[in-house]
């Protein structure tokens, strides 16, 4: 099973896909006896909030006519709908999950609908459907997940297919959604496409957005992330996850309309009049063990301190992967709980620490390949976790996010979490994800997915793609 996984990994790798998740149970790395476990600063939690007071700027044909007070009063007409399905037959889930969404709308049409789903539904007939149940006027948004979809009722995940919708009727908010195959064009290019699409969509000048979601397929997100800055500069903030699939198959897809991609990637661009929060980290303790990158190229790790870099690597993990030295391949589920972070600093002397999962030891070289873009002179730490530490970022990530509201009112949330840390949780834990989830977001309606990749905005640093991360994002009215 592990050669099967390793060949599907390294065939991944060769055309530039590589994700971050093993179907296999990840089994505990033993910590070193001489690492010293540290808690993480406090700027590893990033939490930021956007007041986003756009509205009033906004021309007449847009959301902007709305005067201040109006504003104000309009606020109870925000309406959020949320539905799940895993009914084994398509149609029946896509009723189930349209119902439970138009219900809770009470007669209102969706402007903006987000729309996760796992592999084992055709990923082309769910969109065509939605996007013909709903038409041109709501913007749809998504891709896939990796074994589940999570709403604030529960984790849906049988293996025939499961979905979820949250979908936004509001006078303040407007979304527009782009997307691009990046089977024609560099990465690069698909994400400026992509962006000047959902510019183009939402009607408004990019100057008025505050987010951007993004659903890339795995392997080139630093790529895609650059793309969409050349259009919308470096201080707007990114978030999301790279879609998966269940097996390592690239079977993962990305939804922008009614469009559907295997590789490419979905953006959609929101300027809304809502409060917008977050929080982007990864679940680790640091160590005492850390060095340089002296030699490196795209994604993968050549010397570290001037020695080859799964040589150094083993050591700081007490000689965890001495075996693998030998025979080379990957090494994905010995390092889930002792992965490496990228030393990062910000412009005002922030600190932040981006963590990255490494894939595979090479031979005879001995590199080290990993699921994020390296370089050399990048400042690299071991971490290291456990399930229980992993399982309780459910509760703290959400947490952290709702807690830079400052008392206002949440709306609804998005969160993502890393397939690679779900893999190292039991069944249990995943099952009771959800509520916890829910129960720090005080429950508000929420869509979730377990992802191969995470992209967020470190303050003082910018956007970027990591590993091994979680987010929330918290909608909340004035």
């Amino acid at each position: 099973m592990i050669g099967k996984i390793c060949c599907i990994l390294f065939a991944i790798l060769l055309i530039g896909c590589g994700t971050e998740s093993s179907t296999e149970q990840v089994e505990k790395a033993p910590a070193p006896e001489e690492t010293k476990a540290q808690p993480l600063s406090e700027t590893t939690a990033v939490t930021t909030i956007l007041p986003a007071p756009i509205v009033e700027e906004v021309k007449a044909t847009t959301i902007g006519e709305i005067p201040g007070q109006a504003i104000a009063q309009a606020t109870s007409s925000t309406m959020i709908g949320c539905g799940a399905s895993s009914k084994e037959k398509l149609d029946e889930a896509i009723a189930e999950t349209v119902g439970a969404v138009e219900q809770q709308l009470a007669g209102q049409k969706p402007q903006f609908a987000i729309l996760f789903s796992t592999v084992g539904y055709n990923s082309e007939l769910l969109v065509k459907a939605i996007s013909a149940r709903w038409g041109k006027e709501c913007q749809i948004y998504g891709g896939t997940s990796c074994n589940g979809v999570l709403t604030r009722e529960r984790l849906y995940n049988k293996p025939t297919g499961s979905m979820a919708i949250l979908a936004i009727a509001s006078p303040k908010i407007k979304c527009g959604v782009g997307g691009a195959d990046m089977k024609a064009i560099t990465a690069r290019q698909a994400g400026q496409k992509a962006i000047e699409m959902a510019v183009a969509n939402l009607a408004l000048p990019k100057e008025k957005i505050k987010l951007v979601l993004i659903t890339a397929g795995p392997g080139e997100e630093e790529e895609v992330i650059a793309g969409i800055e050349t259009v919308i500069g470096k201080d707007i903030p990114i978030i999301g996850g790279s879609s998966a699939d269940n097996t390592i198959e690239q079977k993962w897809r990305q939804f922008a309309n009614d469009q559907v991609y295997q590789k490419g990637v979905a953006v959609a661009a929101i300027a809304t009049d809502l409060n917008i929060s977050w929080a982007y980290e990864m679940g680790y303790l640091k160590s005492e063990k850390g060095g340089k990158i002296t030699k490196a190229e795209g994604r993968t790790i050549i010397e570290i301190d001037g020695r080859p870099a799964a040589e150094v690597y083993n050591e700081w993990m007490a000689g965890s992967l001495s075996a693998k030295l030998q025979t080379g391949g990957a090494v994905l589920s010995d390092t889930t709980l002792m992965p490496l972070a990228k030393v990062l600093h910000g412009k005002s002397g922030e600190t932040h620490y981006l963590s990255i999962h490494p894939l595979s030891i090479n031979l005879p070289e001995r590199s080290l390949t990993v699921f994020a873009n390296v370089q050399e002179n990048d400042e690299l730490l071991l971490l290291h976790g456990d399930p229980t530490l992993l399982f309780g970022w459910c509760k703290t990530t959400p947490s952290k996010a709702i807690s830079q509201m400052q008392g206002k009112k949440p709306l609804f949330g998005i969160f993502v979490y890393c397939a690679g840390t779900m893999f190292a949780l039991s069944e249990e834990n995943r099952q009771q994800m959800p509520s916890m989830v829910a129960q720090e977001l005080q429950n508000i309606p929420f869509i979730g997915i377990y992802s191969f990749g995470e992209q967020g905005f470190l303050p003082g640093v910018g956007n970027r793609h990591g590993n091994l991360i979680n987010s929330t994002i918290v909608f909340s009215e004035n």
